[in-house]
């Protein structure tokens, strides 16, 4: 309704939830609260990448494969990139994309990560999900530069995971902030159905958010907030950091003896405040 005051019109407007400029959160629960929801491709402030995998383009990534019957392959509902194996791998087989060095951490720049992924024999595999310099070719060890989760063998814990040259910091992902630690489970695929479609079971859904100094509370020394299903769990000092080396996306899987392991990544999300 118009209304006049001081000789000129304008228009009242009502909004139940009231008027905010936070910006939007995907369910309220998404790791990107300094995105717009959801991320497509970045603007004039944020550099961003995400994949769902609903294809899968071998020419876009570097791979390393050391078994004669590896595969990478989209596969399942909702889109998920399967690295696998044909048939019985050979011991310490591995199979490892990893995209190029375009990302890089910055003292004062928001640098954010988030995934979903699982695994079919959580004994058997090493896995490496996240960023590292691309000379990283083994998910049985630790890439000597990197940010990321890392899951080793005859274990059911992930880690979250920093270092420069060699050393850094690390936490346990628990199941919860203050809870235990996360048991990370063998996944199944059902057989699809004309009612249901089906996706790996089992996934675990993590992410990390690199906080500036000074930056939402934070001190003098920059922190990775790391998330579990979307919810912080832990800030982590940013004390060691790869802060003078590019890094790329790397997802792959060592299998420790002959059973497959078959590591099944539903997506990836990165985004960063652009350098300028």
């Amino acid at each position: 309704k118009k209304k006049k005051k001081g000789g000129a019109d304008y228009m009242t407007t009502h909004f139940k939830d009231g008027v905010t400029n936070v910006p939007g959160k995907m369910q309220a629960s998404s790791l990107f609260s300094n995105a717009k929801q959801p991320i497509i491709t970045g603007n004039d402030n944020e550099f961003a990448y995400q994949n769902d995998f609903v294809t899968y383009n071998a020419s876009d990534w570097n791979i390393t494969e050391t078994a004669g019957g590896s595969t990478q392959a989209a596969n399942y509902a909702n889109g998920f990139l399967v690295l696998g194996d044909d048939g019985s791998p050979s011991a310490n087989d591995v199979n490892l994309v990893e995209g190029y060095n375009v990302w890089n951490y910055q003292q004062n720049k928001h640098l954010a990560f988030e995934t979903n992924f699982a695994s079919i024999d959580v004994s058997e595999a090493n896995i490496w999900v996240g960023l590292a310099n691309t000379g990283f070719a083994d998910p049985a060890s630790l890439p000597d530069d990197c940010i990321g989760f890392s899951h080793l063998e005859d274990t059911t814990t992930i880690q979250f995971v920093a270092r420069k040259n060699g050393a850094g910091v690390s936490h346990t992902i628990l199941d919860g902030a203050g809870g235990s630690t996360l048991t990370f489970s063998d996944s199944t695929v059902a057989t699809q159905s004309a009612t249901a479609a089906q996706i790996p079971s089992n996934t675990v859904r993590l992410g990390w958010r690199y906080i500036p100094p000074g930056q939402e509370g934070v001190g003098t020394t920059g922190v990775y907030r790391v998330y579990y299903n979307g919810l912080a769990q832990k800030d982590v000092s940013a004390t060691t950091v790869p802060d003078d080396i590019g890094l790329a996306i790397a997802m792959g899987t060592n299998t420790k003896g002959t059973t497959t392991t078959n590591l099944m990544v539903d997506y990836i999300k990165v985004i960063q405040q652009r350098v300028s």
